[in-house]
């Protein structure tokens, strides 16, 4: 009796394991969307962050059905606009993987102000040089080009790229100075932004868009961490977390969502 309870078990052992080893099926990619920027866009404020905006617009498949798309999020809690440009914008450019980027999502330039540089301008700036590299690096549109470490030639341009750069939400910090200078720094790198990327060459087949999160947030509740409890960090007025609820997030993803809509 005893060796027919094993026969019956290994019989299910091996009819089973087949099934499933090939439950998991690795279904060829035909898109790669790559997240780069900040704490914003790595999905700091979510709980869990992987509910921030850029793993949210991957797993509903708003670029591309998850099974047919890689996703990677490059963006680093406190990146500047500096590291957006000289070091995430050379990590997507010169891997050179088998399936490139088809869809590049970008937050960043906030760390630059709330660490002291207030010229929002070269901020925006550095935002614009970064999506020039991504389209153009190795062309006559880049004077300083990102090269190979160890080839030093030149790492290849995205090509058939879609590239979603936001601005910012609105930030409603409880003391009206504080709120008044946020304000103007998030209204005048929306228009720097704007300004800058209008002189970007798009080669065809790209497309470059600006994801306006500031407009439709203004008097929305609930987006702020600053409106939650412990949403203030510390006595000083600065001390206070600008980062997204998970309603923030959702909100956000939402914008690019209707952005990318709009394109298609």
């Amino acid at each position: 009796m005893r060796t027919a309870y094993v026969f019956v078990a290994l019989f299910i052992a091996l009819t089973i394991a087949p099934a499933v080893a090939t439950a998991q099926i690795n279904f060829p990619k035909t898109g790669y969307v790559a997240a780069l920027g900040d704490s914003v866009a790595a999905g700091d404020g979510a709980l869990p962050v992987t509910n921030g905006y850029a793993y949210d617009l991957y797993t509903r498949g708003i670029f591309g059905r998850m099974q047919e798309t890689e996703f990677s999020n490059a963006a680093l809690r406190g990146a500047r606009s500096w590291d957006l440009r000289d070091h995430q914008v050379p990590q997507v450019l010169c891997a050179e993987n088998a399936q490139r980027p088809t869809v590049v999502t970008i937050t960043t330039g906030a760390n630059d102000f709330l660490r002291g540089d207030v010229d929002i301008v070269s901020i925006a700036l550095r935002v614009a040089e970064s999506v020039n590299l991504l389209l153009n690096n190795g062309s006559v549109f880049v004077a300083s080009p990102v090269l190979d470490p160890v080839t030093f030639t030149p790492c290849r341009a995205l090509g058939g790229v879609t590239i979603l750069v936001s601005n910012y939400y609105s930030i409603p910090h409880p003391i009206p100075i504080v709120a008044a200078q946020l304000d103007a720094a998030l209204q005048g790198f929306d228009q720097a932004l704007r300004f800058w990327l209008q002189f970007v060459h798009v080669p065809a087949g790209s497309r470059v868009a600006v994801v306006d999160l500031y407009t439709p947030s203004l008097d929305r509740q609930g987006l702020v961490t600053i409106e939650r409890r412990l949403g203030i960090t510390g006595p000083g007025p600065l001390d206070f977390d600008v980062h997204p609820t998970n309603v923030g997030h959702a909100f956000i993803a939402k914008q690019f969502e209707m952005t990318w809509n709009g394109l298609n």
